[in-house]
């Protein structure tokens, strides 16, 4: 009965200690110092087994570290893996579809979102990423096909708003500025707060020549977030 008893209290310090690394890789993530966070992760990870509940944990804290980094490709990798743990849990889909959309492998990003959407059919985020990305990689008509079949099963006013400013950059980019400028100001309605919006607004009325809220829209789309998406663009069209 001893033995047991001391082996239950040196897996309760083993625990405890993994935990304390967990808050501490949280606290240096939270103070944007990613390398130390990842450091710390990777140390854990190569001590734990994949069955223990703080592997997961360790494992997507330092993908969103490699993330913040712009390492997309590692973070993907810790993804993978994820994914492979829980096939049936939506977030994983969405989360390496992020990354691999925003390294720029779009095949393998929209190959993931196919897989994901096999397993949980019709579902609007799946869709939404689907969408977003395979605009990104020039299939517009297909980017409007998935946002059109998305927006079928979105229930929620951010998932529809996003469904709609991707359908509406798919237009714009198959030439129906005026038909995209609805889908977007629609989206605009119901999420103001999406920086992409704004930005597609803007380019849809420098096709059609609209100029009198481009600068408006391109500074507001900056202010929100997209400083690199607007900042060509600003330059180019704001600079008097």
């Amino acid at each position: 009965m001893s033995h047991l008893i001391n082996t239950i209290l040196v897996l309760g310090c083993v625990f405890t200690l993994q935990t304390s690394k967990l808050s501490e890789a949280n606290a240096y993530f939270d103070n944007k110092q990613y390398s130390k966070s990842i450091e710390i992760c990777t140390h854990e990870i190569d001590r734990l087994s994949p069955k223990d509940s703080l592997y997961g944990k360790f494992l997507q804290l330092r993908a969103s570290a490699y993330a913040e980094l712009e390492d997309y490709q590692s973070a993907a990798n810790d993804c993978e893996i994820l994914l492979k743990m829980n096939p049936r849990n939506k977030l994983k889909y969405l989360d390496l579809s992020y990354m691999y959309g925003q390294s720029g492998n779009f095949d393998k990003c929209e190959e993931i979102l196919h897989k994901g959407l096999k397993i949980i059919p019709h579902d609007p985020n799946l869709l939404n990423n689907l969408s977003y990305y395979i605009a990104l990689s020039g299939k517009y008509a297909d980017a409007v096909n998935y946002a059109n079949e998305g927006l079928k099963y979105a229930k929620d006013k951010q998932t529809k708003a996003f469904l709609l400013n991707n359908r509406g950059y798919g237009l714009i980019n198959l030439d129906k500025d005026s038909e995209g400028l609805v889908d977007i100001n629609n989206s605009i309605n119901l999420h103001p707060d999406n920086p992409f919006a704004f930005c597609y607004r803007a380019i849809a009325n420098i096709h059609l020549k609209h100029w009198n809220t481009v600068c408006d829209d391109l500074n507001k789309a900056k202010g929100l977030g997209a400083e690199r998406l607007t900042a060509d663009l600003i330059i180019k069209y704001c600079s008097n």
